[in-house]
């Protein structure tokens, strides 16, 4: 499987935990926090149009937050996009 990346804050342990339960490798991308990395964190939010963190990515590709990945998980649709 293709390790998913997923953008290293305070709210993605979330996301890292469903990732974990489902067997899924995650690697984490830090951008800084909130005040310090705030630019880099705002350039990656305009080049993606995602408003918020944490940013869920397979193999480049933004899938979603933590929510939608929770429901990918839950529907099997992150297998099929790992598979493909």
């Amino acid at each position: 499987m293709t390790a998913l990346q997923c953008e290293a804050n305070a709210f993605v342990g979330k996301a890292r935990k469903a990732l974990a339960n489902a067997g899924v490798p995650c690697e984490d991308l830090e951008f800084g926090s909130y005040f310090s990395g705030w630019r880099r964190r705002n350039a990656l939010k305009m080049w993606t149009g995602w408003p918020t963190f944490p940013m869920v990515f397979v193999r480049g590709t933004l899938i979603g937050g933590g929510d939608d990945l929770s429901r990918q998980i839950a529907s099997g649709e992150l297998k099929t996009l790992l598979a493909g």
